[in-house]
């Protein structure tokens, strides 16, 4: 690998090393979900019934983990989507911390990719 990879490399992970080193996220490295992101956050086009099975699962590492109350409260504060700190999406919201970040359809997404090589086109 190049001296100019590596330095791009390093550079984008900056973000993501100064969110984890962010106080307000010191909880993480104490967290009973850790490498298990597939039950918090929801697949592709998942049925409703496989995200009620899903959440139970979540529901049930967050009632056991050290640091569910923290989670939770970073979860509101930062609008997060997914289930975190035995809370869904729609927990969150109900409680008046709903997601800011949009959810976007199959047709949305087709719409945005149509539009964007019309306009590398003209």
């Amino acid at each position: 690998m190049t001296d100019v990879a590596t330095r791009i490399e390093a550079e984008d992970a900056l973000p993501i090393l100064t969110l984890l080193a962010d106080e307000r996220m010191s909880w993480v490295d104490e967290s009973e979900c850790r490498g298990q992101s597939e039950l918090f956050f929801a697949p592709f086009a998942e049925r409703p019934e496989a995200r009620v099975r899903r959440e139970a699962k979540a529901r049930d590492l967050c009632e056991a983990c050290p640091v569910a109350g923290p989670c939770k409260e970073y979860a509101r504060q930062n609008r997060e989507l997914g289930f975190w700190g035995g809370e869904s999406e729609s927990q969150r919201a109900t409680a008046g911390f709903a997601p800011t970040t949009p959810i976007i359809g199959r047709r949305q997404v087709a719409a945005q990719r149509a539009a964007a090589a019309l306009a590398r086109a003209i």
